[in-house]
């Protein structure tokens, strides 16, 4: 009776322990962005430049809803996700394709490897005027802007990961009769799938950049001409609603998506075991 009472009495403390853990996690990660709009707010109003200068939370939150009850923001949100699909969709393959070619290859790597490592000295919205000659003032260069940008540190995170498979088991397919293409598929992918998951988590952030960056300057609707467009008229609180969206919309696409991925990927293909 003793054993099980003290149980009983220890259940709250345990609840109370947890609570405060989740609290704690809670403000850390929220504590932060708190601190950040208080001193934004003391600075607006300190400092009184007005909304055309430095609008005050109050000013973007006001601007926001009305960018969301006109359909505004959500259209520019909306496109901007469908561009960066594209993107991940055209950048994601070929970036794991040569990876596997140069990492298996030899002739491959010799020939590719001191091109692809000048090309990543390149910035993205470089190309974006070579890409609008080539391909038109059209959605094609946005995405190839932001697709290239996105494209090598999945190239860079895959070869790694090809390169870090121990040779003996490579070996051992081989010995079992299998094909070089038995081994990618066997062997080689498997065994970078925890790299290529952080090369695309890392190739979100540069993609997402560059795409906005894109949006700018060539292309209809989304967040980066939302942006622009509020720039060209002078509404300075779209242009921090719009610049606030690319933020929460980064941070969104990560911990729904990015993050889970990267985490079940290294715990079913990688070392770590949860």
């Amino acid at each position: 009776m003793d054993v099980q009472t003290g149980r009983i009495a220890a259940e709250p403390a345990k609840a109370a322990a947890s609570w405060r853990r989740a609290a704690g996690a809670v403000w850390y990660g929220v504590g932060p962005f708190v601190a950040l709009v208080a001193a934004w707010w003391v600075a607006a109003w300190v400092w009184r430049p007005g909304p055309a200068v430095l609008p005050s939370p109050a000013d973007v939150a006001a601007e926001a809803l009305r960018a969301v009850q006109g359909g505004v923001l959500v259209d520019a949100a909306l496109r901007s996700m469908a561009r960066l699909l594209l993107t991940a969709a055209a950048a994601v393959p070929a970036g794991v394709a040569i990876a596997l070619a140069v990492g298996t290859v030899p002739a491959a790597s010799e020939l590719l490897m001191p091109v692809l490592r000048y090309l990543t000295a390149i910035p993205a919205i470089a190309w974006l005027p070579v890409f609008l000659v080539a391909l038109g003032f059209n959605e094609t260069s946005v995405v190839a802007t932001a697709a290239y940008s996105f494209f090598f540190p999945v190239l860079f995170n895959t070869l790694v990961g090809v390169q870090t498979v121990p040779l003996v088991l490579r070996h051992a397919v081989r010995t079992l009769g299998g094909s070089g293409i038995r081994v990618v598929r066997d062997v080689l992918l498997p065994g970078s799938l925890p790299s290529i998951a952080a090369g695309v988590r890392l190739g979100f952030g540069y993609g997402w950049r560059a795409l906005v960056g894109a949006e700018m300057l060539a292309a209809q609707g989304g967040i980066g001409h939302l942006l622009f467009k509020a720039q060209s008229v002078g509404l300075v609180p779209r242009m921090v609603v719009g610049m606030v969206t690319i933020g929460v919309l980064a941070a969104l696409v990560d911990a729904l998506l990015l993050e889970p991925l990267e985490e079940a990927t290294v715990r079913r293909w990688g070392t770590v075991r949860g």
